[in-house]
């Protein structure tokens, strides 16, 4: 009699004990991701796919999920970089459950700014006529960028050239307003003078402060707009000028004092470090809804 109940006591318990098992091996195979590299946009140009694995196809019983899209645009001083270099975000978005898309882009001198920026539009419109096939939702898509990839995806979205997106993080540049930078640096570097050459009118049609001032009001999608402790005192003016000139056309702009991180550990932790992690996070969440 009391090894019958004993017997029956220990059923729940064996049920409890598999549940929990099975918990936590799906726990497992959630935090993994799906890597496509080398995907050709056209153009000659590809992006990485480091999709969620709750994007992956598991049958007639499982609803396959879309994920909300992070697309990346590296940095590199507009003359160099890679798609590869994302540093943690493939790991941060698939965490929870979002997908990263980091993209090419042609550098100077093979293009000019103009070229770079209509290599940004064609991920952009890649990724919302594609991704669907990947288990990305074409509907959530934020548009990111370090450095020089953050003047472009800035450029992208002052210049309304996008499409319909549902934010722009712009991490870490100077180069909002050129002829500002310009003024307070007294001579531009070397990587610069490469990119944005010496023509004044190419400075003033390059930056993306120029086309916020010259644009109708309404029409832009949130911004969150980062700068580092690297020569903070100039990023922090021209961060904030350009948040101004947004605001004063209706965009909802956030910002972060990131001057506790250098110009490349303020892309480097997204993931790991808590403050700036929390501070993306929270932006993207709300971005995706």
């Amino acid at each position: 009699m009391h090894r019958l109940s004993f017997k029956i006591a220990l059923k729940p318990l064996v049920v409890l004990a598999a549940v929990l098992m099975f918990l936590f091996v799906a726990s497992a195979a959630h935090a993994q991701s799906i890597i496509n590299r080398g995907v050709s946009i056209g153009g000659g140009l590809k992006v990485d796919i480091h999709a969620p694995e709750s994007t992956k196809k598991r049958g007639l019983f499982f609803k396959r999920r879309k994920a909300p899209v992070l697309l990346y645009v590296h940095g590199g001083g507009w003359i160099k970089g890679t798609r590869a270099k994302s540093y943690q975000l493939g790991k941060f978005t698939n965490k929870r459950d979002w997908m990263l898309v980091s993209t090419d882009y042609r550098p100077v001198p093979r293009t000019t700014i103009d070229g770079q920026v209509n290599d940004v539009v064609r991920a952009i419109r890649w990724v919302r006529n594609n991704i669907k096939r990947y288990g990305g939702d074409p509907k959530k898509i934020v548009i990111m960028g370090h450095s020089a990839g953050s003047h472009l995806v800035a450029m992208v979205a002052a210049k309304k050239v996008g499409g319909k997106l549902r934010g722009v993080i712009s991490n870490d540049v100077q180069a909002y307003d050129m002829v500002a930078y310009g003024g307070m640096r007294g001579s531009l570097p070397r990587v610069y003078q490469i990119a944005f050459g010496s023509n004044l009118a190419n400075w003033v049609k390059w930056s993306p402060v120029t086309h916020v001032k010259k644009g109708e009001k309404g029409g832009y999608p949130p911004y969150l707009i980062m700068y580092s402790g690297s020569n903070y005192e100039r990023r922090k003016v021209l961060a904030h000028g350009f948040a101004r000139e947004l605001k004063n056309k209706g965009a909802r702009v956030s910002m972060f004092d990131g001057r506790h991180y250098t110009h490349g550990t303020i892309a480097s932790r997204i993931g790991s470090s808590p403050e700036v992690t929390r501070v993306v996070e929270r932006f993207l969440r709300k971005a995706f809804r």
